[in-house]
C-alpha cells in the first residue's frame, strides 16, 4: 500500500489549490492508498473552525476536512512553527493534529512513498 504525503501550504481561500489538494488526498484514500496530511504555511488557516467560505462564494474547507477519519485520513500532522508564527495553537484548530518541529519533518517526509505538495 502506498503511503502518501500531502502537504497543504495554500490559504484555503486564496485560489482553488486548497480544495483541490483535499479533493485529490480523498480520492487516494478512497482508493485503499494510505494518506497523511501536513499542514503547512499558510495552510495552517484551513483548520481554523467556523470559516465563513459562503461570504465568498465557495465550499467551506473546515466542513470537509472534518469528514477525513470518514476515509481513514487520521494522520493529520501540522508544523509547529507556522502555528507560532501566527499565534496559533493545536488546542484552538478544528481537527486533533501532532505539531512537528522543525526537525521532525525531515523524517516525516522520509516515512512516505509520495510527498504531494499543492
Amino acid at each position: 500500500m502506498k503511503r502518501l504525503l500531502y502537504i497543504a501550504c495554500r490559504d484555503p481561500y486564496q485560489d482553488a489549490r486548497a480544495q483541490e489538494l483535499l479533493d485529490a488526498l480523498l480520492v487516494a484514500a478512497s482508493f485503499g492508498a494510505q494518506v497523511s496530511v501536513l499542514f503547512q504555511d499558510e495552510g495552517v488557516w484551513q483548520l481554523l473552525p467556523d470559516q465563513q467560505a459562503v461570504v465568498l462564494g465557495r465550499r467551506t474547507l473546515g466542513a470537509q476536512l472534518e469528514a477525513l477519519p470518514l476515509f481513514e485520513v487520521d494522520q493529520l500532522y501540522v508544523d509547529a512553527d507556522a502555528l507560532a508564527q501566527r499565534g496559533l495553537s493545536p488546542e484552538s484548530l478544528l481537527l486533533p493534529v501532532q505539531a512537528l518541529s522543525g526537525e521532525a519533518l525531515p523524517d516525516l517526509l522520509r516515512r512516505h512513498d509520495q510527498v504531494i505538495r499543492l
